[in-house]
């Protein structure tokens, strides 16, 4: 320490500002680096990922169901974010804050709120698809066009959520950029909210996280019960072995979608709510801390591929045919590069716990066995007891009328 201090105090103070100056853009240089190569590289994760999927669907006329249609619109969406939101972001971190017009920075905001309630109103729609087709197999479930509609809705809807509708018709919202999330937002600045500002936080808070959470919950717990009906064989008379069939199958697809929801949510809500308390006035957060949620927010764009993948086989097997026609992993090591079955472990989840279940229904049925053989031996020494009893008292009476005579 006193070495240091000998050798800080050979410097002028010119020499020590610029000394200060360069460790300041060092270490800037090196925060900006580990905020865009994470972004960079989920952003082209999603960019190829999402392509195969939305391709997939509309190339494949197999593919075409109902559920891939709303996966292919999340796709759509999760694509949307990555090549309109997220290269702006990236631009924002390199120069160290907004450099385009006012214009762009409303558009931006608008694309980044557009983009995140779509994502939401699908969730839930993917969620009663499920309900639909699990808990209500008698009725008619949602087909392609219906899946068109409803996914036309959320789009329709959210439109009308996320347009800059107050920033346009009041003074008292304003459209700026928030350095912390790299994006544009609407931020209140009169406070307390009254009037159309209050009931446009209202709306958006109820109609893009409460509504959705609420019906999200009770279909996975319907779905849930009556999954866990239908494996103890308590499923309703009323069902046909071909809708009873049907619902093991889709709950399969339940589960899948299931994960993709719960993982969505867990990684856009915080950084949704986290942005709303900004744009509100409360705070202030630390701007790492903002980056972070909001970098992993963006993160659910290119998980939802891997997902599908690792859930499901035909998603495996198409995106692994993609994939291997990629020159990019041929050339890697000079050979031909085969993707592994991304189900392989789920494969081995899935068989670990149906071996589990069948030992455990083996060792059921050999403790009613044993019992059953138990009571049959107490049914069957009982008659013989009684018979021996009866057989002694035959005879003590036959000794006494012998006696007597």
């Amino acid at each position: 320490m006193t070495s240091l201090n000998a050798t800080i105090g050979n410097y002028s103070n010119e020499e020590m500002l610029s000394l200060a100056t360069d460790i300041a853009m060092t270490s800037s240089t090196a925060s900006k680096v580990l905020k865009i190569i994470p972004l960079a590289l989920v952003m082209l994760a999603s960019i190829a990922g999402n392509s195969i999927v939305i391709h997939a669907v509309y190339a494949d006329i197999r593919m075409q169901t109902a559920t891939n249609i709303l996966i292919a619109s999340q796709s759509i969406v999760d694509l949307g974010t990555s090549v309109l939101v997220i290269p702006f972001a990236l631009i924002s971190v390199g120069c160290d804050g907004w450099i385009f017009r006012d214009k762009f920075c409303a558009a931006n905001g608008f694309f980044n709120l557009f983009f995140t309630q779509i994502t939401v109103l699908q969730l839930v729609i993917i969620a009663f698809d499920r309900y639909l087709v699990i808990v209500r197999p008698s009725r008619r479930a949602i087909d392609i066009k219906d899946a068109m509609k409803l996914a036309g809705i959320a789009w329709c809807v959210s439109f009308v959520g996320s347009f800059p509708w107050l920033p346009l018709l009041t003074n008292r919202v304003e459209v700026v950029f928030f350095q912390g999330f790299y994006v544009c937002a609407q931020r209140y600045v009169q406070k307390p909210l009254i009037g159309l500002e209050l009931f446009s936080v209202t709306v958006t808070i109820g109609v893009f996280a409460v509504l959705p959470l609420v019906l999200i919950f009770y279909s996975y717990y319907q779905i849930n019960k009556v999954i866990h009906l239908n494996r103890h064989r308590v499923s309703p008379v009323s069902l046909s072995n071909a809708q009873k069939l049907a619902i093991n199958v889709y709950a399969k697809s339940a589960s899948t979608s299931k994960v993709v929801i719960g993982t969505s949510l867990l990684q856009v809500f915080p950084a949704c709510f986290i942005l709303l308390l900004e744009g509100l006035g409360v705070g202030p957060f630390p701007h790492d801390f903002e980056t972070a949620v909001k970098w992993i927010m963006w993160c659910h764009c290119v998980v939802k591929p891997i997902i599908y993948a690792a859930k499901s086989r035909v998603w495996a097997r198409v995106i692994r045919s993609y994939l291997v026609t990629l020159p990019i992993f041929s050339s890697l090591i000079g050979i031909d590069f085969k993707i592994a079955s991304f189900s392989t472990l789920a494969n081995r989840v899935k068989t670990y716990r149906l071996s589990k279940r069948r030992r455990s229904a083996q060792k059921n049925l050999k403790g009613r066995r044993s019992n059953e053989t138990k009571t049959s031996q107490l049914n069957t020494e009982r008659p013989a007891w009684f018979s021996n009893i009866k057989q002694a008292w035959m005879a003590d009476e036959q000794q006494d009328n012998f006696c007597s005579f």
